[in-house]
């Protein structure tokens, strides 16, 4: 805080100006008012960054963004710098234009049809509709690249039956191959005290 002062120092400091400002037949200074609300702003603005800070460490984006969109809170978040400038579309596009060649060299297209509390809804066009690598493209190439670029991103929704689709049934996958099989596990070792494995 300013002067490093400590916060009960602060508060106290406060209810004082206030106080002395109130009082009867007092004449204030524009000193005293400025410095009244000098150290509530400055109240105001560690405790809210800090509050934002938290969030932010227990993984809160999706509540902050939700926080920026109330016009009250958003607005008091906006006032301190600290709201989420997030713009959804703005970061959605950016996602998709990392899958987007893939998808066009195949000669399909992806449009977004709606992005709601992190829910992000997609039409498939073109050659990509009805194809049945289309379900590997969306879970390999759209919702990686989507997890990676936007914090908020809850999940992917097609208007599309490829959603219905395994992508583990198709051998062609849309340039996003599916990760390899685990490995098979080794069979338990039995192991008697004293003895060693069997």
């Amino acid at each position: 805080m300013s002067d490093d002062l400590p916060y009960d120092a602060v508060l106290a400091r406060i209810a004082e100006l206030a106080e002395s400002l109130t009082a009867p037949q007092t004449r204030p200074s524009s000193d005293e008012v400025g410095e009244l609300l000098d150290w509530i702003d400055a109240f105001h603005r560690d405790g809210l960054g800090r509050l934002v800070e938290m969030i932010r460490a227990w993984r809160g984006e999706i509540f902050l963004e939700s926080v920026s969109a109330d016009p009250l809170a958003g607005l008091l978040l906006a006032a301190y710098d600290l709201g989420e400038a997030v713009d959804p579309s703005a970061v959605v596009e950016a996602a998709l234009t990392e899958v987007r060649p893939m998808i066009e060299s195949h000669g399909g297209a992806l449009a977004v049809e709606s992005i709601v509390d992190g829910v992000v809804r997609v039409n498939l066009l073109g050659t990509c509709d009805g194809c049945p690598s289309s379900a590997a493209t969306l879970t390999y190439g759209v919702e990686e690249a989507l997890r990676r670029h936007w914090a908020g991103f809850r999940r992917l929704e097609v208007s599309d039956t490829a959603t219905d689709l395994d992508p583990a049934k198709s051998d062609l996958v849309c340039g996003f191959p599916p990760p390899p099989a685990p490995p098979a596990p080794e069979a338990p070792l039995l192991q008697i005290r004293g003895l060693g494995p069997r």
